[in-house]
């Protein structure tokens, strides 16, 4: 599974929301739509995501992600250090 899918997969399932930067504009703010969230990473080459907490707003994490081009595990290019995406991380190389 590619990186990014597997991101916001677990972001969703640990009760966070996704808002996509893809350069120019939020083309979503905080959903928890997975269609969503998806088709906003994949109508650009590489986009932001930032996650937060849905109960307390509180920031969970960032990503700049990118659909095309890269290999699975590295369409997620860089993301911030944060107890919630070392969990993440440790758990896509479980499932990789």
């Amino acid at each position: 599974m590619k990186a990014y899918k597997h991101l916001v997969k677990h972001s969703l399932a640990n009760n966070c929301l996704i808002s996509v930067w893809d350069g120019e504009e939020w083309q979503l703010r905080g959903s928890n739509s997975y269609k969503a969230i998806i088709a906003a990473i994949e109508s650009v080459e590489e986009a932001q995501i930032r996650i937060i907490d849905k109960y307390t707003t509180d920031k969970m994490g960032w990503a700049l992600v990118s659909a095309y081009g890269l290999d699975d595990e590295e369409t997620v290019i860089d993301h911030s250090i944060t107890a919630f995406m070392d969990a993440w991380d440790a758990a896509y190389q479980v499932n990789t």
